[in-house]
């Protein structure tokens, strides 16, 4: 009995509430609460017509499609997008049948939170007008990795007024440019494929129609010796005649090379030779207890210190047993040992013209720099000459190589000492930032139609190399020849200063370079990094 009656009741509450289901049901149609249409709630709407304008009002809408920050807008209809509002609708009304519904309805009739359910987006769309679309973007915006570019900025001198404290005294020349190194920039290719999918996504999505392209990033080549070989031969493209150049890092074993093996008029430049093929004769170099070896160190000085052509001269003809013609053939057989095919010497300077040796380097039909007949050398011979020197000094090298049992380490060390002396704080030298305390030794040279510099200089990641000839025909003023000269060294070391903030490593410690044991004093000069005591 108790049985039945409990039967009797449910059966009659069910009877009861049928009318209210069947109430609710038609109420909640076509989309029951707790039912999202792309993830919006739109069971408030009962007519079909609403619904879809509700959701095409929306997904209508231009996208916008983003490519490494670059913004264009997409409209739906140009890919023929269209949502499909009777399939999403269609799939929501399932949640009115069944347990489901039921929940739904309890969850209703009760108050409690309805569990969501829901509908993805139903769309239709012709990808192959998407990937067109896409294709076409790619032609437009994929581009290589950019390598490194640097900025130049001229300051301009007033009244002799320098607005730069580190300019040398006596500066001479109208500007005074500086540079900055930039970093190089990222290359991009588009993925198709992959950025099909994040298109339909975002077409798809209510809130921030934003799709951020699937790029293939190509990241951008180290800053290298080409960059600063672009930026020198952007730089001479002002010089009123003919400009070369050769950067060597012996560390990287790479150089920057700018119309190096022309050539150009030998000038005092070329006495690195003449020391060379001095120091080659000698047994022990500058020694104390030899008077011959004293004296060839005093002439060295006032050499290379001095840039003294009477001393040059006496160098040659110790080479030629007192004769300096025989003495500069030597200089030239030395050369030609060490594979430097441009540099020769016929007689001493200030001596009369011969006739020119044909050189390759004299030999060029593109630039002719009205050379010595008498001198000749290149950029690059004059620069591989100064790197031989330094890695002379640090047992390894050229010089070495060529003369293992005739020039030593200590040898060219002291050299590298008496260059010390050329202590003329302009052209190359005078173009470095905080050039007081550069770690700098030069050979700079004259001649009536050209200039020239040659150095080596401690920089921001070590060592390196700067040889630069410059020629005017006619004549070669100096205000010109200064200035373009200083803006070589400053923007080669801005590039190795850039080039340090990259990632390379700190410079190891600078050589020290001391005195020869039979070094005599010649006059005080003034202590400079590379020189600390005023030997």
């Amino acid at each position: 009995m108790r049985r039945f009656l409990t039967f009797v009741v449910t059966l009659c509450a069910i009877l009861a509430l049928f009318p209210v289901y069947s109430r609710f049901k038609v109420a909640a149609a076509p989309v029951p609460p707790g039912v999202y249409l792309g993830g919006l709630s739109l069971s408030d709407l009962k007519d079909l017509t609403e619904i879809r304008h509700h959701l095409e009002g929306i997904y209508s809408q231009t996208i916008v499609v983003s490519y490494a920050g670059q913004q264009m807008p997409l409209p739906p209809e140009d890919v023929d997008f269209h949502i499909d509002v009777e399939q999403m609708v269609a799939e929501a009304s399932q949640y009115l049948e069944g347990a489901a519904f039921l929940d739904i309805a309890v969850r209703e009739a009760f108050g409690f939170p309805q569990q969501r359910r829901d509908i993805p987006v139903r769309f239709t769309m012709n990808t192959n007008a998407l990937r067109a679309w896409l294709e076409g973007i790619a032609a437009e915006q994929d581009r290589p990795p950019q390598g490194a570019r640097v900025l130049s900025a001229s300051m301009q001198l007033h009244d002799g007024l320098r607005n730069e404290p580190s300019l040398p005294t006596g500066y001479v020349g109208g500007y005074w440019r500086d540079w900055g190194w930039q970093p190089g920039a990222p290359g991009y290719t588009l993925d198709v494929d992959t950025s099909v999918d994040r298109v339909a996504a975002a077409l798809t999505r209510t809130g921030e129609r934003v799709a951020e392209l699937a790029l293939i990033e190509t990241p951008p080549p180290p800053v290298g010796m080409d960059d600063l070989a672009r930026a020198i031969d952007n730089y001479f493209a002002d010089f009123p005649g003919f400009a070369a150049a050769y950067v060597y890092d012996p560390q990287a074993g790479e150089a920057a090379r700018i119309d190096d093996e022309v050539s150009f008029s030998g000038m005092s430049t070329l006495k690195l030779f003449i020391v060379a093929a001095v120091m080659r004769e000698l047994p022990d170099g500058i020694t104390a207890d030899d008077p011959t070896a004293r004296q060839v160190g005093q002439w060295i000085d006032y050499a290379l210190g001095e840039s003294n052509n009477y001393a040059a001269n006496q160098l040659l003809a110790f080479l030629g047993d007192g004769n300096s013609t025989a003495g500069a053939r030597r200089v030239t057989e030395f050369a030609r040992r060490l594979g430097f095919v441009n540099t020769y010497m016929q007689s001493g300077f200030d001596a009369p013209k011969a006739p020119q040796i044909p050189t390759p380097g004299n030999q060029r039909t593109d630039w002719s720099t009205n050379p010595d007949s008498n001198l000749q050398t290149t950029p690059l011979e004059m620069g591989q000459m100064m790197t031989a020197l330094y890695e002379c000094a640090m047992d390894t090298g050229l010089l070495r190589a060529a003369y293992p049992d005739d020039i030593t380490a200590e040898e060219c060390r002291q050299i590298l000492f008496y260059m010390t002396h050329d202590q003329f704080m302009e052209l190359l030298w005078g173009g470095l930032p905080g050039w007081r305390d550069a770690w700098i030794i030069h050979k700079h040279g004259f001649a009536f139609e050209s200039h020239s510099d040659v150095a080596l200089i401690w920089g921001p990641t070590g060592p390196y190399v700067v040889s630069v000839f410059l020629f005017r025909q006619g004549w070669m003023d100096w205000g010109t020849s200064n200035s373009t000269i200083k803006g070589v060294s400053r923007l080669t070391w801005r590039f190795f200063e850039f080039q340090r903030s990259q990632g390379a490593g700190p410079p190891p410690d600078p050589i020290v370079l001391a005195p020869p044991p039979g070094y005599v004093k010649i006059v005080d000069y003034v202590p400079t990094a590379a020189k600390p005591s005023s030997d």
